[in-house]
């Protein structure tokens, strides 16, 4: 309804992907549990450090935690979904020819047989609930749009379509399906090499960070006549020290998430 706007929506589509929470309440929820963290982490900071933007800006972040945990889920299961592809595709289109290309009960023949694919068939399976129930295009759309979204790539967009066009219009889509399948099996060898090059630089970088710390203690203390306790105090007992400390862990926490996101291409064209 009029209720939920884009942003609501926004929220409540990432949170039943990622949780499958589907509670009246649970966008409610989420932001007040954003605000809390947001507020607890800024009145402790401004009890122990006075107000500082730094530490509005670091309270800030926290309140964004539950957000960027959400996307990073999402980032992760569409990743891992988008390997299930060949095996969707190949499932579904044999079932859809077997079925007469009757797309709703290929649906409903592939989640009983689709091996090793748990996230296509958990979204094949909430597609199916839906697809029964649709009383308009819209609808029907909307539920084929969840379904995209699972997954987050181009070749689920372009299944969506097929299904979208095989439900509604009644038209033979086995054509399109195939097709989708060949341009798969055909990107396989390069994402494979993606895969190792990516891999590799990920195993660089989560080694250079840690380093990089334990250098600046051995220079502090070699070079600059610090003793490891004054090396510590000033990085723990000293706003400076501690907001270097706090800005080293969040750029730490930003490379590894991207790095981890990054060193595995995602399966599509």
């Amino acid at each position: 309804g009029q209720s939920d706007n884009k942003f609501t929506a926004h929220i409540r589509l990432l949170i039943i992907i990622t949780t499958g929470r589907k509670g009246k309440d649970v966008v409610f929820y989420f932001l007040f549990l954003s605000i809390c963290l947001f507020a607890v982490s800024l009145s402790l900071s401004t009890g122990l450090f006075g107000v500082s933007i730094f530490f509005i800006l670091m309270s800030s972040l926290i309140g964004f935690l539950p957000y960027i945990y959400l996307r990073f889920r999402l980032k992760s299961l569409q990743l891992q979904g988008s390997y299930e592809a060949e095996n969707l595709l190949s499932e579904l289109t044999n079932m859809y020819k077997i079925s007469d290309f009757n797309m709703i009960s290929a649906i409903d023949k592939t989640i009983g047989t689709i091996k090793n694919s748990p996230l296509s068939k958990k979204a094949l399976f909430i597609l199916s609930l839906k697809i029964k129930e649709y009383r308009s295009k819209e609808e029907l759309q909307s539920a084929i749009d969840f379904f995209v979204a699972a997954f987050g790539t181009e070749w689920a967009t372009l299944l969506g379509m097929s299904i979208f066009e095989s439900i509604a219009n009644g038209n033979n889509v086995s054509v399109s399906l195939d097709e989708i399948l060949s341009n798969l099996k055909q990107i396989k060898d390069s994402i494979e090499k993606d895969k190792r090059a990516n891999y590799e630089a990920f195993t660089m970088v989560k080694f250079v960070i840690p380093i990089i710390y334990v250098l600046s203690v051995f220079i502090s203390v070699k070079y600059f006549g610090f003793t490891l306790g004054k090396f510590f105090y000033y990085q723990f007992y000293t706003g400076l020290g501690i907001k270097f400390f706090i800005t080293i862990i969040v750029l730490l926490v930003i490379s590894f998430w991207s790095m981890y996101i990054l060193s595995k291409p995602k399966f599509d064209f």
